[in-house]
């Protein structure tokens, strides 16, 4: 597991304050995102190399299921252990080749595939509403590879792209949308393998090249994979792949990023991209969207405010500054969060969820697992340069446990990289707008309108 070195805030958050309206002659471009209801499909998300426990999702959707069926202490928990088997049993996966008989070329990840300038274009933020397909459990939306459509979840806390191969035999890759590399004409590969473990899953296969597209806005040249393995997990999950969105060095396929390429191939003038992550309960799930080259101003009040990056890792690592519960706060100090609009939960080290959750008026500690009042009036706030974001009850108490009124709670104990770093994910940011700048390494946030 790798560990991550918890700043202090001496080295926290320089705040920049951004004009939120984009100028530029190439356009801003924004994509609808849309929702996935089963919770199962986020645990793979984070890379092993930093071993974050999503895994946690799977065990929290157990965990439920044990109360709906009456199970307590240690029947609950033997039903819990049951369920843990790993999906990816081969720890030998096969890397099947892809033929390239018809298309002659070959990768080069270390080459400049950002060489290429592709023209901005004048024109409005393009806006692609999506229906909402769940209770705010993720976020996805379409891409055009090669010309080709695949909807992938667009994921902060990793760098690394890719979608299903035709060549690859197993459940999951047929229940999704596979690359034709006969329909492209830029399709390139040499069959450089890769393999990524997630928390409950794994894909390997090869490394392609084929121009990307995103609302319109091509990254040319776009270094992805193609998987030829993919673990069962996967089978029925609503989304085809992943679109990393975390800093170059974060990929593990020693590759740019789209959103990288995009800036540099000027696509997108502003070398910032901006997430609006819509609530299932008060309607506004179908208004998910993701902005490129700048933010969408409609979607927040007042201006951003930017916080700079700690660390070097390739995270979207920001300090956090304190947590609160109905404005008491809690006294945390030296601690860092990542970014994470992959990850459902708000994760947090044991420790420091014990403490929020005693701040909570009902809240019940089961077995290391959280569960709040489902009519809960709490209200957690987090606190970055200086400035103060609540969360709201209704994303603090989750799914029903059909027991005693009590809903899971959106903020989970699990240790990440050590007893000072958060992971924090949607459960925070559906209650602001987020916005990243790959230039100056720095995240903000706006309260949503």
């Amino acid at each position: 597991m790798k560990i991550f070195t918890a700043l202090t805030l001496l080295v926290a958050a320089i705040s920049l304050t951004a004009d939120a309206a984009p100028t530029s002659k190439s356009p801003v471009v924004s994509i609808e995102l849309a929702k996935d209801d089963l919770p199962d499909y986020f645990t793979w998300l984070e890379k092993s190399k930093i071993n974050i426990n999503r895994a946690l999702l799977k065990y929290r959707k157990n965990i439920r299921k044990a109360f709906s069926e009456g199970l307590v202490g240690q029947d609950a928990i033997e039903k819990l252990e049951a369920a843990s088997t790993p999906m990816f049993g081969d720890s030998s996966p096969k890397t099947f080749l892809i033929d390239v008989n018809y298309k002659k070329g070959k990768t080069n990840s270390t080459s400049d595939t950002g060489s290429k300038k592709s023209k901005g274009k004048k024109g409005k933020p393009i806006n692609n509403p999506l229906q909402d397909e769940g209770m705010d459990i993720g976020y996805h939306g379409p891409i055009k590879i090669g010309g080709q459509t695949f909807n992938v979840i667009f994921d902060t806390g990793s760098s690394d792209i890719w979608v299903p191969a035709q060549e690859c035999p197993d459940a999951a890759c047929k229940s999704h949308k596979a690359f034709n590399p006969k329909k492209s004409k830029g399709f390139k590969t040499d069959n450089k393998p890769f393999d990524i473990q997630y928390g409950t899953g794994a894909v390997s296969g090869v490394i392609a090249v084929d121009d990307i597209s995103i609302a319109g806005a091509k990254a040319k040249g776009q270094i992805f994979g193609l998987s030829t393995k993919m673990s069962d997990f996967f089978t029925n999950a609503k989304f085809d792949g992943i679109l990393g969105m975390g800093l170059d060095k974060l990929s593990s396929q020693n590759a740019k990023t789209p959103f990288t390429q995009l800036v540099e191939q000027k696509a997108v003038k502003d070398p910032v991209f901006g997430f609006f992550l819509g609530r299932q309960k008060d309607g506004r799930g179908n208004k998910s969207q993701l902005t490129l080259g700048g933010v969408d101003s409609t979607k927040f009040t007042g201006q951003l405010k930017y916080n700079k990056l700690v660390g070097k890792n390739g995270y979207w690592e920001i300090a956090l500054g304190d947590a609160s519960v109905n404005g008491k706060p809690l006294g945390f100090s030296k601690k860092t969060a990542i970014i994470d609009t992959g990850t459902t939960l708000l994760i947090v080290p044991p420790a420091d969820a014990a403490a929020i959750h005693k701040a909570i008026k009902g809240s019940v500690n089961q077995q290391g697992e959280y569960f709040v009042p489902c009519n809960t009036k709490a209200v957690v706030s987090l606190t970055f340069g200086g400035v103060t974001y609540k969360i709201s009850p209704k994303d603090l108490a989750r799914e029903r446990t059909n027991q005693h009124n009590l809903c899971v709670s959106g903020i989970a104990g699990d240790n990440i990289g050590g007893p000072n770093q958060w992971l924090v994910g949607d459960t925070f940011l559906k209650n602001v707008y987020s916005a990243y700048d790959i230039k100056k390494l720095a995240v903000g946030f706006a309260p949503i309108k």
